[in-house]
């Protein structure tokens, strides 16, 4: 039996039709996934989506047929995206499923710490908050979403979108003042 390969050659090994590699793939980044899931996801009861169920939907969307990643960093900005359609796909069940009775599904994606925030935002007003972001500044909404539904840092955030982390910290602070400002607009700061 040969050596276990590690996150960076399965990512570059992946290949569609590659099912093997495929399936190495879940248990080397199933930890990293999972702990991401779990930094915004509460565990609130009549909340119905888990870290685990999040971690599964989000990886079928990963390792779909149009797949294709240039190492971890951008692995993990591709769970971003794929972690944040699935919350906004189970929110948007949830509401058709209640027909009107309560409004939007809470998350628990914490903007405690933008200014002006006190509470978490529901998933989608921020799903909608930064579509309109990106209409904006494509590239702030893109940090954001990183931040946000990735956990990424400055430094892997940068090499992903292949510029500076200085540009990176700019952006990622007019995201932060823009979304706290439009959620204070909206009350829900």
């Amino acid at each position: 039996m040969g050596r276990e390969l590690s996150l960076g050659e399965l990512l570059a090994n992946a290949q569609p039709g590659d099912d093997q590699t495929i399936s190495q793939l879940l248990p080397v980044v199933y930890g990293e996934l999972r702990a991401l899931a779990s930094s915004y996801l509460e565990h609130k009861p009549g909340h119905t989506l888990q870290p685990t169920a999040l971690v599964h939907e989000a990886y079928v969307k990963l390792v779909g047929p149009d797949r294709a990643w240039s190492g971890r960093d951008h692995f993990i900005a591709t769970a971003a995206i794929a972690m944040r359609q699935v919350l906004i796909d189970h929110a948007r069940r949830k509401n058709a499923d209640k027909r009107g009775g309560g409004g939007a599904v809470r998350a628990s994606v914490d903007l405690g710490n933008f200014e002006g925030s006190s509470r978490d935002m529901r998933v989608l007003e921020l799903d909608e908050l930064l579509t309109q972001l990106a209409r904006a500044d494509a590239r702030a909404a893109r940090i954001a979403e990183m931040y946000l539904f990735g956990g990424m840092t400055q430094e892997q955030m940068a090499r992903v979108l292949g510029v500076s982390r200085a540009t990176v910290v700019t952006d990622w602070q007019f995201a932060r003042a823009w979304l706290a400002s439009k959620a204070k607009e909206r009350g829900d700061a």
